[in-house]
């Protein structure tokens, strides 16, 4: 069940699984592996909307 962010934290958040990931890369490299849920997906999304939606 999605969780009820609003559009700006929905994008916050998705600004900062990016963050988490560019660790995960940088740590683990090629073998860096992460398991993402519907709520990390439109997280992301919203980061990356150019209208901030």
């Amino acid at each position: 069940m999605a969780t009820a962010f609003t559009d700006e934290q929905r994008r916050e958040a998705g600004l900062s699984h990016l963050d988490y990931m560019r660790e995960l890369l940088e740590k683990h490299g090629d073998d860096a592996k992460l398991e993402l849920h519907s709520d990390h997906l439109r997280s992301l999304l919203a980061a990356a909307s150019p209208d901030k939606r």
